[in-house]
């Protein structure tokens, strides 16, 4: 039967991570290869750009890009975060420079932003690639204040 997903508006954020993470690699690969991908990234990005920390990105004035790869039919969904002013705004496509550009696949990103996989080590086996200010980069997840399941 292929993996379907929830009415995510009816999720809170902290059902929303627990269900993603539950989910088995197999179901999460099924998710992210069929119509669903669009729908289960946009509420991602959506709901992140609510849960950025005001303090923590007041002083902050950056653009970042994301990848996620391996989108049926091939190619990467793009979006673009920017932080200025302490507010944080997701674009559907990238229009302005980044300072720094994360890409990874589609499975990988779910288990990134919902806690069940460790960046550190996806970076180490190149499943996360991160080019521009990696220093930045890799603060960029610290600013959010998303639960872990």
């Amino acid at each position: 039967m292929p993996q379907t997903l929830p009415d995510l508006n009816a999720l809170s954020l902290e059902q929303l991570v627990s269900y993603t993470a539950g989910l088995s690699d197999a179901a999460l690969e099924e998710l992210m290869s069929g119509p669903e991908r669009s729908a289960l990234l946009d509420e991602y990005f959506d709901r992140m750009a609510k849960q950025a920390d005001p303090n923590k990105i007041k002083d902050q004035n950056a653009v970042v890009h994301f990848h996620i790869t391996d989108r049926p039919g091939g190619g990467s969904d793009n979006y673009e975060m920017v932080i200025r002013d302490g507010a944080c705004v997701i674009n559907r496509q990238p229009v302005e420079n980044a300072k720094v550009t994360v890409t990874l696949d589609g499975v990988r990103f779910i288990k990134l932003i919902s806690g069940t996989a460790d960046p550190t080590k996806m970076f180490l086996t190149r499943k996360l690639k991160i080019s521009g200010d990696m220093i930045f980069g890799g603060k960029v997840l610290g600013w959010f204040d998303i639960p872990t399941p």
